[in-house]
């Protein structure tokens, strides 16, 4: 009797192992499956990051949107720069001799190395100095005391020229406007801080109240 029982217990046993066995392997069969379907639609996905994973690469190779480009042409020195195309600017004189360009320059009269933050034109007492665009006259010095005597012209775009080392003509008075090419006044004798340069006209640019440099306006220095 007790061998039977023993018998029946093991019949048990093994059923029970059987059907953990075959839960398990039921298990396992789910997990696959599950992971497989899960699996495949990511493996359609096309990654945008990865070269030709966007439709619009074709269009737009790199993947961009345009957007930073639009971007970099707004941040590309605006203040600095006028809409005025360079060529509508005429010579302040007659003659384009440059004696002294925009740079790191040796300033005899003052012994001593420093920047030059405009470009001097060559000539002699007299010689007539005219506005290179229209503009309202907003300065004129004619009683400099080192003879730095000055005419200060403001145009559009944010363009403002300085004319150095002239003498007014008669009658021009601040507030008074002026055309491109119109004569405001000569080249004085030489005076104040660029005596030892001899006669000429030192020619000044700022836009929006940053000097800038003549030539980049004017574009008579040969490069």
């Amino acid at each position: 009797m007790k061998e039977e029982n023993k018998k029946n217990k093991k019949k048990i046993l093994l059923t029970y192992l059987i059907l953990a066995a075959c839960l398990l392997v039921i298990a396992a069969v789910t997990v696959t499956v599950v992971l497989t379907v899960t699996r495949k639609p990511a493996d359609n996905i096309i990654d945008s990051n990865q070269p030709g994973g966007d439709k619009d690469d074709d269009k737009n190779p790199g993947g961009n949107t345009g957007d930073d480009d639009d971007n970099n042409g707004d941040d590309d020195n605006k203040d600095d720069q006028p809409t005025l195309s360079p060529d509508k600017f005429v010579l302040p004189v007659a003659s384009a001799t440059v004696s002294t360009k925009y740079d790191f320059v040796y300033d005899e009269t003052l012994d001593r190395y420093c920047v030059h933050q405009g470009m001097d034109f060559a000539g002699k007492a007299g010689d007539s100095v005219s506005s290179v665009l229209d503009g309202k006259v907003t300065k004129i010095v004619s009683d400099h005391i080192l003879g730095e005597n000055y005419i200060t012209i403001s145009h559009a775009n944010g363009i403002e020229t300085t004319y150095k080392y002239i003498t007014a003509k008669e009658n021009l008075k601040e507030g008074d406007t002026v055309k491109r090419g119109e004569t405001i006044g000569v080249i004085a004798t030489a005076a104040g801080m660029e005596m030892k340069q001899g006669d000429h006209l030192h020619f000044e640019i700022s836009v929006n109240g940053k000097t800038a440099d003549p030539d980049t306006y004017l574009d008579i220095i040969e490069k």
